[in-house]
């Protein structure tokens, strides 16, 4: 699984870095992959606000790290991790930016009624640390946090928020706070780190092995999670596999192809699903192998994309015995 954390403070080093990367880096040790974003030297441009993301569906700024990097983060990961102190009585600015591109991934969901593969399980969790005690301190940064996490089709597990920590450092000292990160672990961590984990491949990781790893996410995605690669990754994902994804209101954006080693941050999987001729020289990792004869479509139209669809999802049906 992987674990994005979100660092919005512009202070390196400060109180919600520090208590940020100590999270994580516990996660880490329970097995998850982690990933942090230093939102104040990300380099995101702000939203424009020009409506073009709800008239196409994806964002109108397309070559900063917001649309070339994180879109597709949040698409990958499992838990997303929203951290910022407060700035009069709100999120710090360099994170209200980054949600604010994400209404991208809002048009994407109530505009093209797309669902993420992942929506059903991925998790946010908020994190937030504040210097002084007022009785509304955190409220403005709960519903931020509220309608960001549903835009990125994350369910809000819970928030980790603390008052009266000032100095720099000072979170380490604060009482309650270890115990606070292992609960969390336990809750919402470890859950996810014990499904078991199931990858595909293809011979370019670009069509079938993307479309069965999705259907079998949004099928089984309490028991497993999936990952896709490609013996030989192609540069992206097959547009007419993507179309007839949409079809059945699945959204495969923002994902690109990925080596065998990548597809699964480097963990074994329990079980390998290798799809297609391509792969049936080539030595598969996993506990258990089992090998699909899909063949590549002839064609790239829609019906036969659709049927594509329809012989992976027999295939899927399947899978129950083997991810016991």
């Amino acid at each position: 699984m992987l674990i994005l954390g979100l660092q919005g403070s512009p202070r390196k080093g400060g109180n919600t870095d520090t208590f940020l990367a100590a999270f994580l880096e516990k996660a880490a040790q329970a097995g998850a992959a982690v990933k942090t974003i230093q939102v104040a030297r990300a380099g995101i441009v702000p939203c424009k606000g020009c409506g073009y993301c709800e008239t196409h569906g994806t964002c109108v700024i397309a070559d900063d790290p917001m649309s070339t990097e994180i879109f597709g983060l949040l698409r990958e990961a499992d838990l997303v991790v929203a951290a910022t102190p407060v700035f009069f009585y709100g999120i710090s600015a360099q994170l209200k930016v980054l949600i604010d591109r994400c209404q991208t991934l809002w048009s994407r969901k109530y505009v093209y009624k797309l669902k993420d593969p992942l929506a059903a399980t991925r998790k946010g969790l908020l994190f937030s640390v504040a210097a002084s005690q007022g009785r509304q301190l955190f409220d403005g940064i709960h519903l931020t946090a509220k309608y960001f996490f549903d835009a990125i089709d994350a369910q809000f597990s819970h928030a980790l928020t603390y008052r009266g920590v000032e100095s720099k450092g000072a979170i380490r000292q604060h009482e309650g706070l270890a115990a606070d990160i292992d609960q969390t672990l336990q809750k919402t961590v470890l859950p996810l780190v014990n499904r078991k984990k199931v990858l595909f491949i293809s011979p370019t990781g670009a069509c079938r092995a993307p479309m069965a790893a999705a259907m079998a996410q949004q099928r089984y995605g309490d028991r497993i999670r999936t990952g896709f690669g490609g013996c030989s990754p192609g540069d992206a994902l097959h547009e007419p596999m993507i179309r007839a994804m949409q079809r059945i209101g699945a959204d495969m954006g923002y994902r690109t192809p990925r080596n065998v080693e990548q597809a699964l941050y480097g963990t074994t999987p329990d079980l390998t699903i290798a799809i297609g001729n391509g792969v049936d020289e080539m030595p598969v990792p996993g506990k258990n192998v089992v090998r699909w004869s899909l063949p590549d479509p002839v064609s790239s139209d829609d019906a036969a994309m659709d049927r594509l669809r329809l012989e992976i999802e027999a295939h899927i049906d399947t899978l129950m015995p083997l991810i016991k």
